[in-house]
């Protein structure tokens, strides 16, 4: 696979998000049909969940979500393109703007610009997109139509920041050199956070990883957690909730000879200063404790479907993380099911007490 193909993919992830911004009706499934493999696997944040094949995925996924947004549009911050265990991947994040005019998921319309924020991670083969991740933060739409279903976010509610204009990664280009670089500088950062009894002293082991972070780092968190800058943002905002609600957290090392659909890692890339990481799960934690997103503890083992973004500066520090976490299949699984509580927020003449 040379740079040339790579590029070529990103090219094919970006068309085919414009042209889905364009497309309703009939016009959805011709979309897919271009671009995707008729079986092509959709694996979707909760509540969709695995979807197999294009029709499933326009009538439960894209066609209600264009009838709700009649005029979204794709709004992508960068493109990142490579190869992990052999297979050729393009990822991105961005946000899908539009009027939000019909209910979507239970959420009542606001009847102005809303913007979804969205995450996706396609495996390519040939050309054409064989699998596709599609990451969507559905509790900070809520929180944008009115119905924010938790507590107080620590950090900021406000929109992600795209990356500086001049910082690579386009849809029409691939530095595969640096993004080697950038990409053994976030596993160096990963494989060095706390783990087992390290979470017992973090005073003494954050020295592991904090030499590879800039020290006016920005941290991008899904609602529920929020954003923040520099590190003791992080740990006050995030880091310390997480721990102390999931005190042995633990990453899932990946089997990379076995199944493609095997927990861990299903997607490392470096491209320019760019590099993505993410799995379908990544982690597992027990819920032991309060604080995190304002919950009691459960006391129930949850895995964790997490995507990261990173961006380094010219100096190989890492100044941006973006991150989407399935926070509504980790609340599922502790017991809470917002969706469901959200049809009797939005219509009251519904009857939760049977009879």
């Amino acid at each position: 696979m040379t740079t040339t193909d790579f590029a070529a993919n990103k090219r094919r992830l970006a068309e085919f998000l414009n042209q889905l911004s364009e497309a309703n009706g009939t016009g959805i499934d011709t979309v897919l049909e271009a671009h995707c493999a008729p079986d092509t696997v959709w694996r979707v944040f909760h509540p969709f969940n695995d979807l197999q094949g294009n029709a499933e995925a326009a009538a439960k996924l894209w066609a209600p979500l264009r009838e709700a947004f009649p005029d979204w549009e794709a709004r992508m911050a960068f493109f990142i393109a490579g190869q992990y265990e052999g297979r050729d991947v393009v990822s991105s994040w961005g946000v899908l703007m539009g009027n939000l005019a019909k209910p979507w998921l239970g959420i009542a319309p606001t009847h102005g610009l809303c913007a979804l924020r969205f995450g996706i991670n396609a495996v390519f083969r040939e050309g054409r997109i064989v699998k596709v991740y599609v990451l969507l933060d559905i509790i900070d739409l809520m929180r944008q139509a009115g119905l924010y279903p938790l507590r107080r976010m620590p950090g900021s509610a406000e929109a992600w920041a795209f990356p500086p204009c001049d910082s690579g990664a386009s849809a029409s280009s691939v530095d595969a050199e640096l993004g080697a670089v950038t990409l053994t500088a976030v596993r160096e950062m990963q494989m060095g956070l706390a783990k087992g009894d390290d979470l017992k002293n973090l005073a003494g082991t954050r020295s592991k990883h904090s030499p590879h972070w800039h020290k006016d780092m920005m941290w991008y968190g899904p609602a529920g957690i929020g954003s923040s800058r520099g590190q003791k943002g992080f740990l006050d905002f995030h880091g310390a909730l997480f721990i102390q609600a999931f005190p042995d957290r633990e990453g899932i090392v990946r089997d990379h000879s076995g199944p493609e659909d095997a927990h861990g890692h299903y997607i490392r890339a470096g491209d320019g200063h760019f590099a993505v990481t993410a799995g379908w799960p990544s982690l597992y934690g027990t819920h032991l404790g309060g604080q995190w997103l304002g919950l009691p503890p459960s006391g129930r083992r949850v895995e964790m479907r997490v995507a990261d973004w990173y961006r380094t500066d010219r100096h190989g520090k890492i100044i941006d993380n973006w991150v989407m976490i399935d926070v509504l299949h980790i609340l599922q699984q502790m017991g809470l099911d917002v969706l469901d509580d959200l049809r009797y927020i939005v219509d009251p003449s519904l009857n939760r007490w049977p009879g």
